[in-house]
């Protein structure tokens, strides 16, 4: 027995985009994975080597996408699965990411990615205002301290001039 909301078209249309974006995501996650082999390392599949810490990723990627996939394939028509999401969240996260690609540079790492995780955080429902810029500074320094101190990889200085 079905209801009418059940059976809508917005609901169908929404299992519909869950499954192009994961035939989106499977190709992106495939096409970077075939990079990752185009990346010249004479230590091979060394840990230590620059081809193993992006080979590890996109797998994680192509695998996280194929469920994905698979879930959106195997979600029974008309059933509502998104729990009151619109198509809201996923646009306003994708214009968050276009904007912090245009900021970066000249913003710096810091500000720009606790821009980032402080509209994702109100995207995806938060209302503590205080704790998501208290947890956007605090994730963006520590981010930016893990990859210059410890991985050796700078990153945008931007207006603080670290």
């Amino acid at each position: 027995m079905t209801t009418a909301e059940e059976t809508s078209p917005d609901v169908e249309a929404s299992r519909l985009v869950r499954i192009i974006a994961a035939i989106v995501l499977v190709v992106l996650s495939v096409t970077f994975l075939v990079g990752v082999f185009d990346i010249r390392s004479p230590k091979g599949l060394d840990p230590a080597g620059p081809r193993f810490f992006p080979l590890i990723v996109t797998s994680a990627w192509v695998l996280l996408s194929l469920g994905y996939l698979v879930e959106g394939l195997r979600s029974p028509r008309g059933a509502r699965t998104d729990h009151g999401r619109t198509w809201f969240e996923p646009v306003a996260i994708a214009v968050l990411l276009v904007l912090y690609a245009f900021l970066v540079v000249p913003l710096g790492y810091i500000i720009a990615t606790l821009l980032l995780f402080f509209g994702a955080a109100r995207v995806l429902g938060s209302r503590n205002t205080w704790r998501d810029a208290i947890v956007a500074v605090v994730l963006s320094v520590l981010v930016y301290i893990a990859f210059t101190q410890f991985l050796d990889i700078s990153l945008p200085e931007g207006v603080l001039g670290l």
